[in-house]
């Protein structure tokens, strides 16, 4: 429900909700700019993927040579698939005494909202919009194990643990990656400073961004260089820092172009540098422990064929069902789907936090 506690009813004059100016809020529908969406995707389904063929060309024995199998590497990987849903009911007579009720229906059909302005101008556009952010939240951030600060883990207190449980997104796998193979992670010292103030100075010290950027690049695997829409996807706060540096250096690089909205790239060293705003707002308000923010500076070295995103419909989120009950007089909304996320070749990923 929209907070109607922050307008006034002012003696009728606001009588239509499309006079209301609708808060600035952060919204990208293009998440897919960075992964690839598999649709059909199922739980235990295996996913499998051939390599290169193992080098070939030796000298020639002339007559009768020695003829040797040809070997093609190959592996497989199970997507692990998590069930989320949007349970939510609405009452028409939350929206008495509020500049809404004008939308309302007339006589018996008043607790109807479906096809009212209410529905149209402001449930169904918020719903998407917050049904974007869930993507966004579930896909990078989620985590079956994730716990509120006071009980040990990441999650900012105030902020319900279950928004993140139910499936493990891509930074979980990434940062399991870089566990893993200690080569494939590059540190970001700013991250363990103690406060927020030098989680954020640190970083901007000379040389430190270029550094890790340099280091990203140097460390990674040289294959990922030549992958459709390869790039260093980072978020805002590293990737403003690098731009920082290198000016405060007199050194160049590319203006930022906007692809859409909080995302941005340039280019450093020949490699596209991805600024991903949405990553920082979502850090800030969900991983926040009251002092410092868990791991602000994040960036990955990939593509997006590499980091994919499964669905078991045919579009990230399926059909909404809106209906109206003339039992209870009481407006539902539901909507339900799987989803999962895999990063398919381990070694073609390089990290930074």
């Amino acid at each position: 429900m929209l907070d109607f506690s922050k307008f006034t009813v002012d003696n009728l004059a606001v009588k239509s909700l499309k006079d209301l100016i609708a808060e600035i809020t952060f919204k990208s529908d293009n998440w897919d700019a960075i992964v690839t969406h598999v649709p059909g995707a199922q739980n235990g389904k295996k996913v499998g993927f051939i390599g290169k063929m193992a080098p070939v060309g030796t000298p020639s024995a002339g007559c009768s040579p020695t003829y040797v199998a040809g070997n093609i590497s190959g592996a497989e990987k199970t997507w692990v698939m998590g069930q989320w849903e949007v349970p939510l009911t609405l009452c028409y007579t939350d929206l008495i005494g509020t500049i809404a009720q004008y939308t309302l229906k007339k006589g018996t059909e008043i607790g109807d909202l479906t096809g009212g302005e209410y529905y149209t101008e402001i449930l169904v556009p918020k719903l998407a919009e917050a049904m974007n952010d869930m993507i966004w939240r579930l896909g990078w951030f989620g985590n079956t194990a994730a716990e509120n600060v006071t009980d040990g883990g990441v999650i900012t207190n105030t902020v319900a643990a279950n928004l993140f449980t139910t499936l493990d997104g891509f930074w979980k796998r990434l940062f399991a990656i870089a566990t893993t193979t200690p080569t494939q992670k590059t540190a970001i010292a700013a991250n363990a400073e103690a406060t927020l103030a030098l989680q954020k100075s640190k970083l901007l010290d000379s040389g430190v961004a270029r550094g890790i950027f340099d280091k990203l690049i140097l460390d990674a695997d040289p294959m990922i260089a030549g992958q459709p829409g390869a790039g260093i996807f980072a978020t805002k706060s590293l990737a403003d820092a690098l731009y920082y540096d290198l000016q405060h250096a007199n050194l160049l690089m590319q203006p930022w172009q906007t692809l859409f909205a909080g995302f941005d790239v340039s280019s450093y060293n020949g490699v596209s540098i991805y600024r991903v705003a949405e990553w920082d707002i979502m850090i800030q308000q969900f991983e926040n422990n009251g002092t410092t923010y868990n791991l602000p500076h994040r960036a990955v070295y990939t593509f997006p064929g590499n980091l994919l995103l499964g669905t078991d419909g045919t579009d990230p989120v399926t059909d909404v069902d809106f209906f109206f009950d003339r039992k209870d007089r009481s407006n539902y909304i539901y909507a339900t789907g799987t989803m999962g996320t895999m990063v398919l070749h381990d070694n073609m990923v390089q990290v930074a936090y």
